[in-house]
Order: C-alpha cells, then structure tokens, then sequence
C-alpha cells in the first residue's frame, strides 16, 4: 500500500524485472529493485504492442511486437522491436500506482533488458 502511494509521486521507470510465470492473459514479474513480485495484464499493453500468445502450459511465452516498428532506447543505439515474456526473460519495466481501485502496483514493460 506504501509503495504505492509513494509511486503515484514518483514512478520509477526502466528497471530490470525477471518474468516468473505465464498465463494467457496475465504474467507475473518479479522487480528485484524493489523486491516486489506483481502480476502484468496483456491488456495494459495492448496500445503500445501487437501481442500473441506461443506456446503450451509448460513453455508458454507472449510475444510483444511493438506497434510502429523499431524505436531507439533513450540515450543508446539500442534497438527493439520485439519483446518476448518467458519464464526468466529479463525486461525492462516500469512502476506505477494503480489508476483504479484497489490500489496497487502496476508494472508496464518497456522492452528488452539492456544491462543499463
């Protein structure tokens, strides 16, 4: 509940969270920075990417396929267009307060891990 509020002040944006689990419309991301395990929901990311579901219940992964092509990462070359959540794929997200009741984290992912 905390973490929440102090989120709505001030979101904390790209840091590495470690895909734990897949579902179909939801997976559950782990943020090692703030030792915090929460679920993501496809549909939260459905105006930033074209997403498909891969995969049967043991190796399950979701495909994000960014809309409008590549796009540079800020202040690198590095470019993604794709991103695949998978059981251990480390991605870069981000941390914000819920809009809407309950209130509670929500994580957005942001693209591929970098290492930065």
């Amino acid at each position: 509940f905390f973490l929440s509020l102090s989120l709505l002040a001030k979101p904390i944006k790209n840091v590495l969270g470690v895909v734990l689990s897949v579902g179909e419309k939801t997976f559950t991301i782990f943020v090692p920075s703030l030792g915090l395990s929460t679920r993501a929901f496809v549909d939260e990311h459905k105006d930033r990417f074209e997403i498909s579901l891969q995969g049967e219940d043991g190796k399950r992964q979701i495909m994000m396929q960014r809309k409008g092509g590549q796009v540079v990462g800020q202040g690198t070359d590095h470019r993604t267009s794709q991103v695949c959540a998978k059981v251990f794929a480390k991605l870069k997200v981000s941390c914000y307060c819920k809009e809407k009741a309950p209130i509670d984290v929500k994580v957005l992912v942001e693209g591929n891990w970098d290492g930065n």
